[in-house]
Order: structure tokens, then C-alpha cells, then sequence
């Protein structure tokens, strides 16, 4: 995925973003609260302002909180609002559970890997350039 990781921890939660032609990858590993919610909205804004498709790979997250769905569902709007989306990777069973407990799971587009997410968000300029 090329380009040099911009990585942040705040209470024992890392993100880490990567650049690439096409899309950014933020990597959440930890829990995903109140306590990073200032971050984890300036490095999505920030991954947006690039590019905007954007794949949070969730596959190391811990806890989640309603302040934490709201950064990515307002991640997600900025996204829209940009021509691009914002894509939810590998989350596990419970996080999924989460969100259909708060009735936004169609809300977002989920992958079961991030490569298929990554594939996903290409597929736009790809099937341009034909």
C-alpha cells in the first residue's frame, strides 16, 4: 500500500492511515470511543481531503461507543458529499452487531477483508478508464 503509515495512539487505541493512489486504509486497534473521537474525526477528515474513499479496517477494534459511530457516520456523509465513500473492513461479529443494534448497519458498505474493500473503492476510477 505504498506510502509511509501516519500512526497516533491516545489511550491505548492506535490508528494508523495509509495513503495510496485511490483510497486511504485507517486502521483502528483499540477501542473505538469518546477518548479518540478527536483523532480518529481529524485523520478521517484528513484521509477525505486526499482521497475520497476511505476503508476503516476495523479488525483489531475493541469497544464502541455512540460517539465513535457518529465520527463514521459523519466520515462516511464528508465522504458522499466528495464523490467517494467511506467503506467498513473486517470488522468482527460483534461490531456488526452494533451496528444493527443501533439501526445503522445499511448505513454502511462492509467487507469481510480489506482487500475486497480496496478492490471496491478502485472499481470506480477502473471502470472509468475503459
Amino acid at each position: 500500500m505504498g506510502a509511509v503509515p501516519v500512526i497516533g495512539e491516545n489511550d491505548g487505541t492506535r490508528i494508523t492511515v495509509r495513503a495510496m493512489a485511490g483510497a486511504s486504509v485507517v486502521r483502528i486497534i483499540g477501542d473505538l470511543d469518546l477518548a479518540v473521537a478527536t483523532r480518529l474525526r481529524t485523520d478521517l477528515e484528513s484521509a477525505i481531503a486526499r482521497c475520497p474513499w476511505a476503508i476503516v479496517d476495523l479488525r483489531g477494534i475493541g469497544a464502541v461507543d455512540s460517539i465513535g459511530l457518529g465520527v463514521l457516520l459523519a466520515a462516511r456523509q464528508s465522504a458522499l458529499r466528495q464523490g467517494g465513500d467511506l467503506l467498513l473492513a473486517a470488522a468482527p461479529p460483534f461490531f456488526l452487531s452494533v451496528l444493527r443494534a443501533a439501526r445503522i448497519d445499511a448505513v454502511f458498505t462492509t467487507f469481510d477483508t480489506v482487500p475486497q474493500a480496496v478492490t471496491r473503492a478502485l472499481a470506480p476510477r477502473a471502470a472509468a478508464g475503459r
